[in-house]
């Protein structure tokens, strides 16, 4: 301190004195001449010059190496894939002859496992065809049932049920609807039907109850539908379907008629969402309704119909990329995130949401707005929000992209026969978080114009051929994180004199994809549900994210393009 304390006050007087008997302006030993600024001038400009040009080039140097280790790195990666799929692909080459070997003689173990079943059952009434065999490739957890939830007007439950069974058993000996009444069963590694002579309407539609409560809210049918997907189908799970009907009464804010919740409960293998509407529609409704809001993903080119020359021409170029696409499909690595990944318990959460908005309408307006747009661009892209809204959460740090399941049918339906089968195949659609729709589009489009749709649709084929001990690991979903399926819908219906007020739909999981996202249009309402295991989410309200995520987006992007 005291050697600071003395610098201190030494330098004070010695700059006042310098100040003031020394001129620095005039004295001789400061001047500097006109001839020495000029130079020095050019000097200091030449120097900063060089130090901005010797930047400039260090840098240049710098960005040149680092794009071009990247360029070599980009190469390496995209040589050591294409390496993968040229080995890939001369594997399958090489082998195609154990294969087909291999397919020759599952056929010929068929036959023999069909005639050995037919003389020990004599309910014996066909195998599965290849899609329905798919749908019951299942375990505990992943049960294939197709639950649809509607809110139905009646004087009393036990008279809707009863009503009920009298309309299935005017459709029992139908042979358009007779496959509803079989039982799936299983021997030697192949599913087949079996046809029973007498059919117990009883044991399909009944009453469920809810204890210690006397009216139910719409929020208490989540509860309940988690609670019935416990239940097995009737007749130890070799029925098709089931119809519950809620006891107790809906909380309707006193309403002249008294509304109840009502259960589908559909095995998958009985048909696809198109097929089960059209029953709903024509079979079990009073009267017949033909006005269908259609809003499908587009379907894909039917393979039976008349071609010309350049459909031929575009069927032959997607035979060529069949192999690309399927090498594709081998490589393809599963997605990373909260919401998948962890074996499944069997424990679902549901949530549907039916938002005050007019959601189709509003659709509806940005599709007119935006050329050759469809829903399914538009839907996808709300989903896309929608999954940026919950990662925002904190949940998890959100993934790139998320790998969705899109049903597709195929071929198209061209009659309004009702026709209880499974026509569909399936893509996997790499669906950017918080991605906008421009680029959206782009691979919505891109995924319509591949094979990857064919692709599918004919290795789904072998399902007719092989047991399901080859075939269970062979079509066990592990590497999408959802399923994404959006279905037209009636314009109204009534059901044993009751109008059916609201109607929602949910998929079933598959391998560790347990999310599953859909949209229904019934009575010109858009209706969001969501149905997801609980090894993803802990409660219904974490899938009331997604969903709300969906609406708020459908309706920034009618303020963009709609108004």
């Amino acid at each position: 301190m005291e050697n600071l304390s003395l610098i201190v006050n030494c330098s004070v007087p010695y700059y006042k004195e310098f100040s003031e008997d020394t001129d620095l302006v005039n004295s001789s030993h400061n001047v500097t001449s006109p001839i020495e600024s000029a130079f020095i001038s050019k000097a200091a400009g030449l120097g900063t010059v060089s130090g901005i040009l010797i930047a400039f080039l260090i840098n240049f140097v710098l960005s040149f190496e680092y794009e071009t280790l990247k360029r070599k790195a980009k190469i390496k990666i995209e040589t050591d894939i294409l390496l993968q799929k040229s080995l890939i692909l001369l594997i399958l080459m090489l082998s195609l002859p154990l294969v087909l070997a291999f397919l020759i003689g599952a056929s010929l173990y068929k036959v023999l496992c069909s005639i050995i079943i037919k003389r020990r059952d004599k309910h014996f009434a066909g195998f599965l065809d290849s899609f329905d065999v798919f749908w019951s490739l299942e375990d505990d957890a992943t049960k294939s049932i197709i639950n649809v939830l509607g809110i139905i007007e009646s004087e009393s439950s036990q008279e809707l049920v009863d009503q009920i069974k009298e309309k299935l058993q005017n459709i029992v000996q139908n042979n358009d609807t007779e496959k509803l009444f079989y039982r799936r069963s299983e021997e030697y590694g192949f599913y087949y039907w079996r046809k029973c002579c007498y059919v117990d309407t009883s044991q399909y539609v009944r009453v469920i109850d809810v204890s210690n409560v006397d009216s139910l809210s719409v929020s208490d049918l989540d509860e309940i539908m988690t609670e019935v997907s416990y239940q097995p189908l009737p007749f130890n799970d070799e029925g098709l379907f089931q119809i519950l009907v809620t006891n107790q009464r809906l909380k309707n804010n006193d309403k002249r008629k008294s509304e109840y919740g009502i259960i589908f409960r559909i095995h998958h293998a009985v048909g696809d969402g198109v097929a089960l509407i059209e029953f709903l529609c024509q079979a079990l409704a009073d009267g017949k309704d033909d006005e269908v809001i259609t809003f499908c993903m587009p379907e894909t080119y039917n393979v039976s119909s008349k071609k010309t020359s350049a459909d031929l021409f575009k069927i032959l170029t997607k035979l060529v990329e069949i192999p690309g696409c399927l090498i594709d499909g081998i490589l393809r690595e599963p997605d990373r995130s909260s919401l998948h990944g962890p074996p499944l318990t069997g424990k679902k959460f549901y949530k549907w949401i039916e938002p005050d908005d007019n959601l189709f309408k509003m659709v509806k307006n940005i599709k007119e707005n935006i050329e050759e747009a469809n829903f399914s661009d538009i839907l996808a892209t709300a989903l896309s929000s929608a999954f940026q809204d919950y990662f925002g959460k904190g949940i998890d740090p959100a993934p790139n992209n998320i790998a969705v399941i899109l049903p597709i049918r195929f071929p198209a339906l061209k009659n309004k026969q009702v026709k209880l089968e499974n026509n569909f195949t399936v893509s996997i659609l790499d669906l950017p978080v918080g991605g906008d729709l421009k680029e959206i589009r782009r691979r919505f489009n891109g995924l319509r114009n591949s094979a990857d749709p064919l692709t599918n649709y004919y290795i789904l084929k072998l399902c007719s051929i092989l047991p399901k001990e080859i075939l269970f690991p062979m079509f066990n979903s592990r590497q999408a994180t959802m399923v994404f399926s959006n279905l037209p819908g009636p314009k109204s219906l009534s059901i044993c004199g009751g109008d059916l007020k609201s109607l929602v739909f949910f998929v079933p999981n598959k391998g560790n994809t347990g999310l599953g996202i859909t949209a229904l249009c019934y009575g010109g309402v858009l209706r969001l549900g969501a149905m997801a295991d609980s090894a993803l989410v802990s409660s219904p309200e974490e899938l009331a994210i997604i969903l709300d995520g969906m609406v708020e987006e459908i309706r920034r992007l009618h303020d963009k393009y709609a108004r």
